[in-house]
């Protein structure tokens, strides 16, 4: 195995047998690179306290030469640390799974990786808040996208509703009672407003953001084919 040298994100971690870790860092280009780390589950592991998810670090690891098998950790050193306690956030959480279970490569997916750990440590937005900005990031990364300018089926600006179904807003003459969800019109201007990246009007919207963040859980695994287990209780 030859060795390497990266810096990246710690996005994810999981036991693996005893004392050991499968981690997968994301790098600047994008690529997520999962590594064994031998030994980190021990008190005594000098690299356990450099591998706290979302710390920003220098990492060394042995590259496999083929595919099939994992590379190996040789040592980590954290460049930009992160207290343990966001493991807590339900935001960070969403982050770090999105970025985990996601197809997409490349500069995209760090870019909205770095942004958004940005926006969670700020604390720009109520975190709820924040775990809806990070679903709408997801999809449009994702490539998946709702209309909410104007009706999706004929342009219209006189709207009626959302539809998931048709993939944006309808207007009265294209909603169609017998096969589309009617909702109201707050849940309409919420998501208009969070597809239009005007998140800061959300603020008027907190009593109904659970059941956003329910519609747009729900969206997302119907588009993209994944369960979102951060989310599992909306």
């Amino acid at each position: 195995m030859a060795e390497t040298i990266y810096r990246g994100y710690v996005v994810n971690k999981y036991p693996f047998q005893v004392f050991d870790e499968i981690v997968t860092f994301l790098i600047e280009n994008g690529r997520k690179i999962p590594c064994l780390s031998r030994g980190s589950r021990k008190i005594e592991s000098k690299n356990a306290r450099n591998l706290f998810i979302g710390s920003y670090v220098e990492f060394q690891i042995f590259q496999s030469r083929s595919d099939d098998k994992i590379s190996r950790l040789k040592k980590s050193n954290t460049i930009k640390s992160i207290d343990w306690n966001y493991e807590t956030i339900e935001s960070f959480n969403l982050l770090n799974e999105c970025a985990t279970v996601t197809n997409v490569k490349g500069k995209e997916l760090y870019t909205f990786y770095q942004d958004n750990l940005e926006m969670i440590q700020k604390q720009t937005f109520n975190d709820k808040i924040i775990v809806l900005v990070i679903l709408r990031q997801f999809l449009k990364i994702s490539g998946v996208m709702l209309e909410v300018n104007r009706c999706v089926k004929c342009g219209s600006n006189k709207i009626k509703t959302i539809s998931f179904k048709e993939h944006g807003l309808l207007c009265n003459l294209c909603f169609d009672s017998k096969n589309d969800k009617f909702y109201e019109l707050p849940i309409s201007k919420a998501i208009h407003y969070l597809f239009n990246n005007q998140y800061d009007k959300l603020n008027g919207y907190l009593h109904e953001i659970d059941f956003l963040i329910k519609l747009i859980r729900i969206y997302t695994e119907d588009n993209l084919g994944i369960k979102l287990k951060t989310l599992a209780g909306y």
